[in-house]
């Protein structure tokens, strides 16, 4: 397919737009899309990876096409098979972090790492960080474990080895923090393992170290592709830089108005300065949306509007139809959960499928309110963000046994499991293996496999030797060609895991060994799905697995998830929740100006999920931190042209007061009586007494005993009102205030 006339043919079958279809044609250098939410940005990526294989005569092999995420890896690569009619299993596509690792299997002896390098999770880094603050004499109450991790994350995302760091710290807890990073690298090359941010900046490092290495994969890879550009971050940056500096054929789609991941090391000007790191880029700005109605765009269209710091863009649809967009006050979080429950029961009686609602949020604690009402209304619903699958205790004891065996090195995995289930083997035993093996330079794993005597005499000799057999029956199966699933089934066995949780008729029990069933599940389809493949592709996908990879639509479930988890998914309705100052924006990021944009960029995404009909609600007060706080409604929401939705107050739906009780610092009056019947608030809260006790924030009162004090907060409904007071002597207190007798002043 060389001529125009083809070209033009194969375009059409593509069903692109003006704008979209010069982008998939365009051939003339750099080329940058900014694709608004929902304006078909999968689909043009989609469309030029497959321009270039049918119509250009471009190899899949020589096509670098990353992506964020494995599920819509996935996606891309069945729908190119699809367009073309050609397999794509030579096509690079998939995770920049997937992708590296598979180029680090390549080149790990060049880098001194053997093939089956262990990839550590958040769990095994925060063990290895823990492991070396210990030798190092570090207590955890001077350095957090978690924050050290962070900024060592920082250092690896700018591409800064430790070695280039020495000397340089000024201060006490930068000399500190160094020296950690070092020895955590040097424990991590020791286990032959890597953490998520090695598998990109060690690539880095590779090609800066060996430009042969380099120019063999700028030759192979010559066009290269990058989705979601906004979220990259200076290391993924820098290693399309390199891939793309020979042949200049570099594609990039994204959109600045999500870039919200900058808490872990994304940066916006990546693709705001794209022009400028790629002479000669030709832009383009798709606006045409094709997922939500006008009203929708028009709201999230004026919420962004306010940022500086962006690309010039406005959405719009051809759409017709769509509810108005819909910002309700309601009391507190429990009428909120409980107004929004009786809304989804129903969309459900409207024969809207509960798949197509969700309930978005700024944090995950948030949920919990939601959780309670919804399982009292008997609501089905789909939490993402909870423990994921491969995080649960039993299901890391198996992919740990599995991951010792692919890498005799990997001390995390064998000192997680050399004990489980029990075999009465001790810390101190432990640590006479970890001397052992430091004496004779090798891992504890091979010192227990090769039968040492002075490791498998004393009490635990027993508990090592039967150790030791397991993994030579393991071995011996490995080494026979056996799949992954039979490899855990006779570990299983052989161990008496699930034996143990069989024996133990807890409910507990009987959960984790449904998990561990369907784990060997897993791994059967995984090897019918992926024949010739190894135990370490498999441990590799596992390691590399993210939560929203995990995530199916049930067509008869809510979906519950955080802003940040909702990006790239879409929905009929969508109720965006907690819409206040202090939750959205964060409270931490009141005093930084690029935050407070990001924070925007968040309320915009969580917008734009919506297809249909949008429901945004803020409280007038909150229980956060153990109280109940007086809230504001989200500075974003003000943005907004009253115009472009339709405000309803729910706050004084359940309450029927003689006087209002007290003023939010919204103004409006928020009463505290409860009426027993109201048809909102029967799935929360009953029986409650109509007796009224009245107070108000920030109110004088003076106590018996305690003298004058100030009310800070108001918790509970008639009988069991609770109001905090901060008194004279500095004290707070929360007193039932039938009992405490409080005088207004």
């Amino acid at each position: 397919m060389n001529d125009s006339k083809n070209a033009g043919s194969f375009i059409d079958g593509l069903v692109l737009n003006d704008v979209q279809r010069e982008a998939v044609v365009y051939d003339g250098g750099p080329q940058l899309v900014f694709a608004g939410a929902g304006t078909g940005k999968t689909r043009v990526l989609t469309a030029k990876i497959a321009y270039l294989i049918k119509h250009t005569g471009v190899y899949p092999y020589n096509i670098f096409a990353a992506t964020f995420t494995n599920k819509a890896a996935a996606q891309m690569r069945e729908r190119i098979e699809q367009i073309t009619g050609i397999p794509s299993t030579g096509l690079w596509i998939g995770t920049f972090h997937s992708m590296c690792a598979r180029i680090l299997r390549r080149e790990a002896h060049t880098l001194g790492y053997t093939p089956a390098f262990s990839i550590y999770d958040d769990a095994d880094q925060l063990s290895v960080i823990k492991k070396v603050m210990k030798l190092l004499h570090i207590e955890e109450r001077t350095a957090q474990p978690k924050h050290l991790l962070n900024i060592i994350s920082r250092y690896k995302n700018a591409c800064i080895p430790c070695d280039e760091l020495e000397g340089t710290g000024r201060t006490f807890f930068e000399k500190e923090t160094i020296n950690v990073y070092g020895h955590y690298q040097r424990e991590l090359k020791a286990a032959m393992a890597m953490d998520f941010d090695d598998l990109i900046t060690n690539v880095i490092y590779l090609f800066r170290k060996h430009p042969a290495v380099l120019e063999a994969y700028q030759n192979q890879f010559k066009n290269v592709l990058v989705d979601e550009y906004q979220d990259t971050n200076l290391a993924q940056f820098y290693l399309v830089r390199f891939l793309a500096q020979k042949h200049k054929r570099i594609f990039v789609v994204g959109d600045d108005d999500q870039s919200i991941y900058s808490w872990r090391g994304a940066k916006i000007e990546n693709i705001l300065s794209f022009d400028k790191q790629f002479p000669g880029t030709k832009t383009y700005t798709l606006e045409q949306n094709y997922r939500s109605s006008q009203t929708v765009l028009d709201f999230a269209n004026s919420v962004i509007s306010t940022n500086k710091t962006r690309a010039q863009k406005k959405l719009w649809t051809s759409k017709s139809g769509g509810s108005a967009v819909v910002v309700t006050r309601y009391l507190d979080d429990r009428q909120e959960a409980a107004s929004i429950a009786l809304k989804i029961m129903e969309l459900g009686k409207k024969n809207i499928p509960l798949g197509d609602v969700a309930v978005l949020y700024r944090t995950n604690a948030q949920s919990r309110v939601f959780e309670e009402v919804l399982r009292k209304n008997n609501i089905r619903y789909i939490l993402v963000g909870g423990i994921s699958f491969y995080e649960r205790k039993e299901i890391k004891d198996a992919i740990a046994y599995l991951r010792l065996l692919a890498n005799p090195k990997d001390s995390i995995s064998c000192e997680r499991i050399l004990n489980v289930p029990a075999r009465g083997i001790g810390e101190k035993t432990q640590e006479r293996l970890a001397a052992l093996a430091a004496g004779k330079g090798c891992s504890m794993f091979e010192v227990i496999m090769a039968g040492d005597a002075a490791a498998l005499e004393g009490r635990a000799g027993k508990g090592l030797e039967e150790f030791r057999q397991v993994f030579i029956g393991l071995r011996d199966l490995a080494a026979k060609g056996a799949p992954p699933d039979e490899i855990l089934s006779q570990m299983l066995s052989d161990t008496g895991y699930t034996d143990l949780l069989a024996e133990d008729d807890s409910e507990e029990s009987r959960a984790r060994l449904e998990n561990i069933n369907e784990l060997l599940n897993a791994l059967v389809v995984w090897s019918d799905e992926n024949p010739g493949k190894t135990l370490s592709d498999f441990l590799e996908e596992v390691s590399l697995a993210a939560d929203i990879d995990g995530w199916k639509q049930n067509g008869d479930a809510v979906n519950m998830m955080t802003l940040h988890s909702a990006k790239g998914l879409e929905f009929r309705t969508v109720f965006l929740v907690g819409l206040e100052d202090g939750l959205i924006p964060s409270r931490q990021n009141f005093d930084d100006e690029s935050k407070i944009e990001e924070e925007c960029r968040l309320f915009y995404v969580g917008s734009t999920r919506a297809r249909e009909s949008l429901e945004c609600s803020h409280v007038n007060n909150r229980l956060r931190f153990g109280m109940r706080l007086d809230m504001e409604p989200s500075r974003f929401i003000s943005c907004v042209p009253a115009s472009l939705y339709r405000f309803v107050d729910r706050s004084m739906d359940c309450l029927t007061p003689p006087r209002p009780a007290f003023q939010s610092r919204a103004g409006a009056p928020v009463p505290v009586r409860i009426k027993k019947d109201d048809p909102v608030r029967q799935p929360v809260y009953d029986d409650f007494s109509q007796e009224t006790v009245q107070y108000r924030m920030g109110q004088l009162v003076m106590h018996g005993k305690y003298g004058r004090g100030k009310v800070l907060a108001i918790s509970g409904f008639g009988p069991d009102l609770q109001v905090t007071v901060l008194f004279q002597d500095g004290n707070r207190r929360r007193m039932m205030a039938k009992f405490a007798n409080l005088q207004a002043l």
